[in-house]
């Protein structure tokens, strides 16, 4: 299927994601060298190595950004989707997405000029406006830009035989916030809270 240019998203469904972006420091990614350089970090469910797919880190270290993201989806995104690809002054270098399967759906935001989204060679503005396309079957990548540009990407993480061919729902974990006021990630089958003290274990760790 062809990508698809959605209608605009108002600035203001963007603002609190944007805030928080621009007070958090979410770091860069080692294993994004090759596609490109800066701020890119994936929440929802993610690969973990030697271990079954199951949430990202970045999701229980930052629960409030996890459901400011999960509150937009709701609202724009009309795809399903089990992560959250965020990115902040991240040019991509012409690739496609090989761990993913079906459709995406990114918009970009902030204060940027320029940064169209390349997919098969067409280019696409995505400042405040959705664009559905399948990146891991189309080439895609960005153009360059002035200023300040975030783009957020819904997207389905393809399963690894390895591990039974199944992927967990990004519901299977909610956002909420506990009785000291604090945000945490809520796994839905225990009622086990994650937060920075007490996330899910390493995949590299030992026990």
């Amino acid at each position: 299927m062809p990508p698809r240019l959605l209608g605009p998203v108002p600035k203001e469904e963007l603002t609190a994601i944007e805030k928080y972006l621009r007070t958090h420091n979410l770091g860069k990614n080692i294993y994004r060298r090759r596609v490109g350089e800066g701020v890119s970090q994936c929440l929802g469910i993610v690969g973990k190595r030697c271990l079954p797919p199951d949430l990202s880190r970045q999701s229980w270290l930052h629960p409030e950004l996890h459901h400011l993201l999960m509150q937009f989806a709701e609202k724009h995104v009309p795809i399903s989707f089990t992560s959250i690809q965020v990115n902040h002054n991240f040019p991509c270098n012409p690739h496609r997405d090989i761990g993913n399967i079906g459709e995406s759906y990114i918009v970009g935001f902030g204060s940027y000029r320029g940064g169209s989204l390349c997919v098969a060679g067409m280019g696409y503005d995505i400042r405040y406006r959705g664009l559905l396309f399948d990146g891991s079957q189309l080439t895609h990548w960005t153009t360059p830009w002035t200023d300040d540009r975030f783009t957020i990407v819904f997207h389905t993480i393809a399963p690894k035989f390895r591990f039974g061919s199944t992927v967990p729902s990004i519901n299977a974990y909610k956002a909420v916030i506990d009785d000291t006021g604090a945000w945490k990630i809520r796994r839905e089958s225990d009622g086990l809270l994650l937060d920075k003290k007490s996330g899910l274990p390493h995949p590299l760790r030992k026990s």
